[in-house]
């Protein structure tokens, strides 16, 4: 692709935004960068940018940047109804996400998973099984390396990129050779207008796919079920019913059908918890026996895993209770599967920013096991006001101030599980943050108590 002599918008400024404009000034582009924060931080990468010859304008965005430009490349996160992207396309410009840009920079296979939850666990799965095998594969897009820094890597072979609602909402030929979508709910409504325009820009993951290609989709969605119909490429089904063709869950055992039958691995040899984290490794095994990769690879791979780091992760018991961070719940939906994974009597800690979602599914989805919860930061008290009446509630300012009431509400052999349903923006830079000021609280607890760690 030749962009030598054009002049490129790039619009946002993050991570996916600074990597999308470095490389277009490597491809010979003229760039103009833009972002409306004015923040200490973005001021100092206007000027990493200009000192590499990139133009930089931060604050108020208007029409005037347009002049003269023949793309326009756009950040995730920015939303496609903002005023300059409306002007952009109203003067007939191209308008790219960054992982358009990098598609358009590759010739290698890309296996693509989006959904609302499960997309980065997936995504991390696929890219050990991939190297188990001892194929070159590179893992990136909206799991950290923008796509666009790695689309040309020559020393790797596939490249497993995880995708966003927003990234697919600016797509125009990127295409997967294999797509995978495993759950649509609610989430990002503060971003897309309604839920109905969330699952469209979900389902572009599939829009330039054809029959030669591989789309993987998890039938136990009804969202996602629907668009089976639709879909060119050759769809792999998965589900935790039984199939005919596809993955699915027979007599407490993961099985691959497509061709013959293979027996991949029991459901009690997977160290994840939560059913869940079954979709999510049927997902896995689809995709990668889809890929060629020997199916005794991924039965090792996916029962050796222990999962990533805010997700449901163990983080310590003490006096008897064990703790679990599961900050990347961002959204009801996640928080609904989380608590799948316990049996024991539970102390949930739910709160932070709302994202325009409604918290009576979770109040529905409480069993009898969950016996308190303790809401915190900005939402906390709206999350509380429709739980059950039945259970205990509580509310606390702080991550810090919940895990103290949380010990004091939970006995020997309760769980705590920070599962906040909500962002972390309201307190916090991301989920990481929260999650790891959770950690730090709960540690200690130990330390004050002055008890040691069972």
């Amino acid at each position: 692709m030749d962009l030598s002599n054009e002049r490129v918008l790039v619009i946002g400024l993050g991570r996916s935004g600074k990597a999308a404009a470095l490389k277009l000034k490597g491809l010979g582009a003229s760039v103009l960068a833009s972002d409306v924060s004015t923040a200490d931080e973005m001021s100092a990468l206007a000027e990493e940018l200009r000192a590499g010859g990139i133009d930089v304008e931060l604050g108020a965005q208007d029409d005037s940047l347009l002049a003269g430009v023949d793309l326009v490349v756009v950040s995730p996160g920015v939303p496609s109804r903002v005023p300059l992207l409306l002007g952009a396309r109203a003067l007939g410009l191209p308008v790219w996400s960054e992982i358009e840009l990098a598609y358009r920079l590759t010739d290698k296979p890309i296996i693509a998973i989006t959904g609302t939850n499960g997309k980065t666990t997936t995504t991390t799965l696929i890219g050990e099984v991939f190297e188990a095998a001892g194929h070159p594969a590179a893992v990136g897009g909206n799991i950290g390396t923008p796509l666009v820094s790695i689309a040309d890597d020559s020393g790797i072979e596939t490249l497993i990129v995880e995708v966003s609602s927003f990234q697919l909402d600016t797509i125009v030929d990127f295409r997967p050779k294999i797509a995978v979508l495993l759950n649509i709910t609610e989430d990002h409504l503060d971003w897309h207008p309604d839920f109905a325009d969330y699952a469209r820009a979900k389902s572009r993951i599939f829009l330039n796919q054809t029959v030669d290609d591989i789309a993987v989709l998890n039938l136990d969605d009804p969202h996602v079920k629907a668009l089976v119909p639709g879909i060119k490429a050759r769809v792999i089904g998965t589900s935790k019913d039984e199939l005919k063709n596809g993955v699915c869950v027979s007599g407490g055992r993961i099985v691959i059908r497509l061709d013959k039958e293979i027996d991949l691995c029991g459901i009690s040899e997977l160290k994840l918890r939560g059913s869940h984290n079954i979709e999510n490794v049927m997902a896995v095994a689809a995709a990668c026996f889809a890929a060629g990769i020997d199916a005794q690879v991924i039965a090792d791979t996916v029962t050796g895993f222990s999962g990533l780091h805010h997700r449901v992760e163990f983080v310590e018991t003490i006096n008897g209770v064990s703790y679990y961070n599961d900050s990347k719940a961002t959204n009801v939906d996640a928080t609904v599967k989380a608590l799948t994974a316990f049996t024991e009597p539970l102390v949930l800690l739910v709160g932070g920013r709302n994202k325009g979602n409604s918290f009576v599914p979770l109040a529905r989805s409480l069993g009898p096991g969950v016996k308190a919860v303790v809401g915190f930061g900005e939402a906390g008290r709206d999350i509380l006001q429709v739980m059950p009446g039945d259970i205990r509630r509580e509310y606390a300012a702080t991550v810090e101030d919940a895990v103290v009431r949380a010990a004091a509400l939970a006995h020997p052999g309760d769980v705590v599980l920070l599962s906040p349903a909500c962002a972390s923006f309201d307190a916090f830079n991301g989920y990481t943050q929260r999650g790891d000021a959770f950690k730090k609280a709960v540690i200690g607890l130990g330390v004050s108590d002055g008890e040691s760690k069972n």
